[in-house]
């Protein structure tokens, strides 16, 4: 997945294609607690090859399909950001090896 199309962020061109926001909640909510059993268990790699990547495109592809409120694009956000997080040791050992 270290190959993964990235999206643009977020989508501000047609917002009367948009999902609504509540239809987000529901993936929102699986990737939060994915996000975050995934930090907390394992932060030095990947679970069932779902590397940060694939994290990363599921959050931009929610942006892009559904029409979020703000307390959402926050949410989204802070996934954003413990996933870069998550990252900068992966990046030392590498470097380290």
């Amino acid at each position: 997945m270290s190959t993964s199309k990235k999206v643009p962020w977020p989508n501000l061109g047609t917002p009367g294609n948009l999902l609504p926001a509540s239809l987000a909640d529901r993936q929102l909510d699986h990737i939060e607690r994915m996000v975050r059993t995934v930090v907390r268990a394992n932060p030095a790699g990947p679970v069932h090859g779902m590397d940060q990547g694939y994290w990363e495109s599921r959050l931009h592809a929610l942006v892009n399909e559904n029409n979020l409120v703000a307390v959402q694009q926050h949410r989204v956000q802070r996934l954003l950001q413990d996933l870069a997080q998550r990252a900068r040791p992966n990046a030392f050992n590498r470097t380290a090896a």
